[in-house]
């Protein structure tokens, strides 16, 4: 029974939030309760599931403690988990379809957490069309990163509608919290070792400066980077060109659009199958088109391809536990692309290219970075990187977010209720304000999208277009 202290990519998750800026995840969940006493499925039904299975899911019984005066990262401790606050019932009013779904969503997503409790929400959400229900799960990205974020989901669904008992193991016990001047004291020896840390971090910090978010743009970065990298024998990564701005790299509002799609993934395998390439090329170059339409369709269109940051996940596939095991690459997507075939081959060549320097790329030398900069001034750095990288006088290093997250591929129940569909989305920041992400669920490939609320006021249409997108890789390879 060890205390927990926050992760490094956790601190920089509660380090970027602000009153517009949120940094949680959700997962919406469609299901039948037709099967269900009554056919209906309650909210008193969620809270006595929570009830019976918290302790199989400790990050939701878990708060933050901070150190005094904000001298090293925040503590998790057990907290007071009230389930009448955590799990709520919203309805929708007539005729409960899509659009009116998408709006309510919306306002969910965009309404912060509260730290002072276990960071996450969960909201039933009754009246839409067919007798249908949504659930919608809110957590916070310093609890879990998008796999630790399935294994909660597991913990909570079942593989049948009236299963068995499942053994519920003894609570994870946690460490009780630590005094205020334990902390303190902890923390000091923490600002000691500090100047050591940032030291080792240094050359792997400077080597990859010119491909980082607002320092890229500085004079004389690629110099700097490129010294670094020799006198440390580093390898440098590909070098991708920079990103051009449009009207969703910009400081962001509090306010968020949802837009969702599914598509079938035999569709996906089939291209997959037929151009020799990875179901991640497939999903990177139909979000590419359908960016390329939305581009076109608002006049701004850029001559260079934009670029995504392309989450990847270092988890062990037995691995059991929460927080973030997170790299990224950044990609250029080729939006600059007319051909849906021809566009898919470049976007297969430069995910090769990209995943070859993983471990290299901006991302990972931001992270360096970051971990240099002293707990007291985390989060005044984090919030003024993510503002200057809004700031139009300075070159975005990336245009957007594309994540593909790899889901259960049987059918699961929540509470007795099957789920018919999972709709995953991920949070939105300064610069990039806009999140693509999918991710399977049975013989699906479910599309998530938020953004800014006025830089995409249409958003469904990309979601749209993305299906669209697929459909014509789909009769490429039925020719």
């Amino acid at each position: 029974m060890t205390i927990q202290q926050v992760d490094d990519l956790g601190a920089v998750y509660l380090a970027a939030e602000n009153d517009r800026v949120r940094t949680h995840t959700a997962v919406l969940l469609t299901v039948d309760p037709a099967a269900l006493g009554g056919g209906r499925l309650t909210v008193q039904r969620l809270r006595e599931l929570l009830r019976e299975r918290l302790d199989l899911v400790p990050a939701f019984r878990r708060r933050l403690a901070g150190v005094p005066f904000g001298l090293d990262r925040p503590y998790w401790v057990e907290g007071d988990v009230d389930l009448d606050y955590h799990i709520r019932e919203v309805a929708l009013p007539e005729p409960g379809d899509a659009e009116l779904l998408r709006e309510q969503v919306a306002r969910i997503f965009s309404r912060p957490l509260d730290r002072s409790r276990p960071l996450w929400e969960m909201y039933l959400v009754q009246g839409l069309t067919g007798g249908r229900a949504a659930v919608l799960t809110k957590v916070h990205h310093a609890i879990a990163d998008a796999q630790a974020g399935l294994q909660i989901l597991t913990a909570l669904t079942d593989a049948e509608a009236n299963p068995r008992g499942r053994p519920v193991p003894s609570p994870d016990p946690f460490a009780p919290p630590p005094a205020a001047a334990s902390m303190f004291l902890r923390s000091l020896g923490g600002v000691v070792r500090q100047p050591v840390r940032a030291m080792t971090r240094l050359p792997a910090a400077l080597s990859g400066v010119d491909e980082l978010p607002v320092f890229g743009s500085m004079p004389g970065a690629r110099l700097i980077g490129a010294t670094t990298a020799l006198l440390a024998r580093r390898r440098r990564h590909t070098p991708i060109a920079r990103a051009p701005r449009t009207s969703f790299n910009r400081q962001i509002s509090p306010h968020r659009r949802i837009g969702f799609a599914s598509v079938a993934l035999d569709d996906v395998r089939a291209v997959k199958r037929h151009f020799a390439v990875s179901v991640n090329d497939v999903v990177l170059a139909i979000a590419a088109g359908a960016l390329r339409r939305w581009l076109l369709d608002h006049a701004e269109l850029p001559e260079r391809a934009l670029t995504a940051v392309v989450p990847v996940s270092l988890r062990d596939p037995s691995s059991t536990s929460v927080g973030n095991q997170l790299s990224a690459v950044v990609v250029p997507i080729p939006t600059d692309v007319d051909d849906p075939a021809a566009r898919l081959g470049v976007a297969h060549r430069a995910m090769l290219s990209a995943l070859r320097d993983l471990g290299t790329t901006a991302p990972d030398a931001l992270t360096d970075t970051i971990r240099m900069v002293p707990a007291p001034f985390l989060v005044r750095t984090v919030q003024l990187l993510t503002r200057l990288n809004a700031w139009a006088p300075l070159t975005p290093a990336m245009n957007v977010n594309i994540s593909n997250v790899r889901g259960p591929q049987q059918t699961l129940y929540l509470a007795g209720a099957a789920v018919e569909s999972m709709v995953p989305l991920a949070g939105i920041t300064d610069g990039l304000g806009l999140n693509l992400t999918v991710m399977s669920y049975r013989d699906n490939l479910s599309i998530g999208i938020v953004a800014d609320r006025g830089q995409v006021p249409d958003v469904q249409r990309i979601a749209d277009w993305m299906v669209a997108e697929l459909t014509l890789l789909v009769s490429f390879g039925a020719r």
